[in-house]
C-alpha cells in the first residue's frame, strides 16, 4: 500500500500541469514603430516625405506630430495623415525640428525623426565672365527662409569677398573679379546672423569669353586656341579633333602648330591632308573649314623616347589671321577677354611660373608649373576611340598641378607666361588632377625645316603683354603671382634635385606602378624636391624619403593618355575627343 501512495503523489502534479494545456501562453509581441525619412534637411517651404512602420499588431494606422504638436503647426512646420511634411517659410529656432509618429494601437509606442529646414539661395549657380573697370560682370542672389533675420554674405569663405574672387554687399549683389581664380569656381554663402549654423550656398564660376566660344566655327581668317583637327581623324564609330594652338612662321612659310595627335592622326597622316576648324567633334562627324594642310610631324616612337608631341599644318592662304591672334589671350572690354597674338619670344617653363592657356575645351585657364624636368609616360590610342594602345615616354617635360587647367580637346593649346604672354609649352596630354606638356624649345627644334636645317619655326607674335583675364587689369591677382613666386626653388636646390632625378628617374619607372619623375617645389621655401607620379589603379611601390639627400614627393595620378577622351552622341554613332585628360 505505501507503494502505490507515493506513485499516485508522484502522479499528481503531472497530471495538473497536463490538464493546463502544457504549459503558459506566450505574451503578445510588443508593439514597434519605425520611422523613415525621405531627406535630412528641407529648404524653407519646401517637403519632404516620412513614412511609419508599426509591428506587433493589426492597427498599423499613426498619428503624426512635429515637435510634439499634432500636425505640426506654422511656426516648426506641418504633416499631414500621410506622412507628408511642409516646412515654414521662415527657418524655426532651433533648425531641426523631431517629426514623430505615434501608434493609434498603444499610443506609448512612438517613433522620431529629425529633419533640418534650411535657407533657399537664388540663383543656386551663376556662371559669369571676368570684368573690366567698364563693364562690370554682376549677380544678385536673394534668400527665402531668415525672416527678419539679417544676412551675412560671403565669397570663398571671405566675408564681404575679396579682389581676387570677387565681392558681395550687404543685399547679396555680387561682383565678378578683375581676372580669373584659381580655382576659376568657388562659393557663394549666406548666412542667417540670429543663427550662424542657418547657412545656404551658390556655386559662380568665372571665365573669359563665354561658354562654347573655343568649339564655335569663325569665319575666316580664324582664330586660333580653337576647336580644329584632322579631316580624315575618323572611324566607322568616333571621330576625334583637338585644339589649333599657335601660328609659327619658318622660311616666309605660315603654319598652325598642334599636336602629333590633333593633326597627324598619332603618324598616320599623309603630307596634304586637310585641316579643318571647328573640329570633326563640333560638326557631327562632318568637315568644315578647309583652314591648313598636313606638313610635318614629331616622330612618336611607340615604346621609346619621342622629343615632342607636335606638328605643323602650312596655311592656306586668307585662311587663319595673319597676326597669329589666339582667342581670350588679350585685353579685357565688357566682360569678355579679347583675341591677342601671344609674344614672338619664348621663355623657358620654369617651376612657380603663372601660366595661362586657350583651348577647344576649357578656354581660357589659369594655373601654375608645379613640375619641370618630368620623365613622363603618355599612352596613345592606335587610331581613333580604338582599344589598341602603345606607351611613349617624354623626358623633360612640363606638368601643371591643377583640376581645372585643361579638359578634353584641349590638346594642341598653347601655353604662355600669363604675365608676358610669351609661349612656354605645348598641351598634349594628362589626367583629370594634372596636365602635361611640351617645353616650347623643345617643340620647336623638333620642327626644323628639312630641306633648309636648321632652320626652325619661330612664333608670328607680337610684343610682350599681360594675359588680362589671368593677371588682371589692375593686377588684381597680385596675392596668386606671389604666391607662385615664393614656391620656386633656389637655383642650387633646383639643379642638385634634377641631377638625383636624372640618376634615378629610370630604375624608378621600371616599376610599372611610377608613370613619372619630375622637380619641383619642396616643403619648405626655397626648396626642391622630386615628384614621383604614381598610378593611382596599381599597387603603390616603395619609394624611398630621399634619393641623393633630395626629399621626395609622391603624386597619385590616373594613367597620362594623349587622346582618350568623352565620348558623345551624334546619329547613331559617337564622337571621342582626341585628348587625354579624362
Amino acid at each position: 500500500m505505501r507503494s502505490r501512495y507515493l506513485l499516485l503523489t508522484v502522479l499528481l502534479p503531472i497530471l495538473l500541469w497536463l490538464g493546463c494545456g502544457g504549459g503558459s501562453t506566450p505574451p503578445p509581441p510588443p508593439v514597434v514603430v519605425t520611422v523613415f525619412a525621405s531627406a535630412v534637411t528641407v529648404a524653407a517651404g519646401g517637403t519632404a516625405s516620412f513614412t511609419a512602420s508599426v509591428t506587433g499588431t493589426s492597427n498599423h494606422n499613426v498619428t503624426w506630430q512635429v515637435n510634439g504638436t499634432n500636425s505640426g503647426n506654422a511656426t516648426v512646420g506641418t504633416i499631414d495623415v500621410n506622412g507628408q511634411y511642409t516646412a515654414p517659410l521662415v527657418i524655426p529656432t532651433p533648425a531641426t525640428v523631431t517629426v514623430t509618429a505615434v501608434s493609434q494601437a498603444n499610443a506609448a509606442k512612438t517613433a522620431s525623426a529629425g529633419i533640418t529646414v534650411t535657407l533657399i539661395i537664388s540663383p543656386l549657380a551663376a556662371a559669369l565672365n571676368v570684368s573690366d573697370a567698364v563693364c562690370i560682370a554682376t549677380q544678385p542672389f536673394t534668400t527665402v527662409g531668415q525672416g527678419s533675420a539679417v544676412i551675412d554674405w560671403s565669397v570663398n569663405g571671405t566675408p564681404g569677398g575679396d579682389p581676387i574672387f570677387g565681392t558681395i554687399d550687404a543685399s547679396g549683389q555680387y561682383t565678378s573679379p578683375l581676372a580669373i581664380p584659381d580655382p576659376p569656381s568657388f562659393n557663394v554663402t549666406a548666412t542667417s546672423q540670429a543663427d550662424s549654423t542657418v547657412t545656404a550656398s551658390a556655386g559662380v564660376s568665372i571665365s573669359a569669353g563665354g561658354p562654347g566660344v573655343n568649339e564655335a566655327f569663325q569665319g575666316v581668317p580664324i582664330k586660333l586656341g580653337t576647336s580644329g583637327g584632322n579631316d580624315l581623324d575618323q572611324t566607322s564609330q568616333f571621330c576625334c579633333s583637338g585644339t589649333l594652338g599657335a601660328l609659327v612662321t619658318r622660311n616666309g612659310t605660315n603654319f598652325i602648330l598642334s599636336n602629333n595627335h590633333v593633326l597627324a592622326r598619332s603618324g598616320h597622316a599623309a603630307v596634304g591632308e586637310n585641316i579643318s576648324q571647328p573640329g570633326l567633334v563640333d560638326t557631327n562627324c562632318t568637315t568644315a573649314t578647309h583652314v591648313a594642310d598636313f606638313t610635318q610631324a614629331v616622330t612618336l616612337n611607340q615604346g621609346g623616347t619621342s622629343a615632342a608631341d607636335a606638328a605643323l599644318a602650312q596655311v592656306v592662304s586668307g585662311q587663319v589671321d595673319p597676326t597669329g591672334a589666339i582667342l581670350q589671350l588679350g585685353t579685357i572690354s565688357c566682360g569678355l577677354a579679347q583675341p591677342a597674338p601671344p609674344a614672338s619670344t619664348t621663355e623657358v617653363p620654369t617651376i612657380g611660373l603663372f601660366v595661362a592657356k586657350s583651348g577647344r575645351t576649357s578656354g581660357l585657364t589659369c594655373g601654375t608649373i608645379a613640375a619641370t624636368n618630368v620623365m613622363v609616360q603618355v599612352q596613345y590610342e592606335n587610331s581613333c576611340g580604338s582599344n589598341s594602345t602603345f606607351l611613349v615616354t617624354y623626358n623633360n617635360q612640363v606638368e601643371i598641378d591643377s583640376t581645372t587647367f585643361s579638359a578634353p580637346g584641349d590638346s594642341g593649346s598653347l601655353i604662355v607666361d600669363a604675365t608676358t604672354a610669351e609661349p612656354v609649352a605645348l598641351l598634349f596630354a594628362g589626367d583629370p588632377s594634372s596636365t602635361i606638356a611640351n617645353p616650347i624649345q623643345a617643340v620647336l627644334a623638333a620642327l626644323p625645316d628639312t630641306a633648309k636645317p636648321p632652320n626652325i619655326p619661330t612664333f608670328v607674335g607680337g610684343a610682350t603683354h599681360t594675359v588680362s583675364a589671368c593677371t588682371g587689369t589692375f593686377n588684381a591677382n597680385a596675392q596668386q603671382l606671389a604666391a607662385a613666386s615664393a614656391s620656386r626653388p633656389r637655383e642650387e636646390d633646383f639643379a642638385r634635385a634634377v641631377s638625383a632625378k636624372e640618376n634615378h628617374a629610370v630604375a624608378l619607372m621600371s616599376d610599372p606602378a611610377v608613370i613619372g619623375v619630375g622637380v619641383g617645389a619642396g616643403d619648405a621655401p626655397g626648396e626642391a624636391a622630386i615628384i614621383v607620379f604614381v598610378d593611382r589603379d596599381k599597387p603603390q611601390p616603395p619609394i624611398p624619403a630621399t634619393l641623393d639627400g633630395v626629399k621626395t614627393r609622391v603624386k597619385s595620378v590616373g594613367r597620362f593618355k594623349a587622346f582618350e577622351g568623352p565620348v558623345c552622341p551624334s546619329k547613331s554613332d559617337m564622337l571621342r575627343e582626341r585628348i587625354s585628360l579624362h
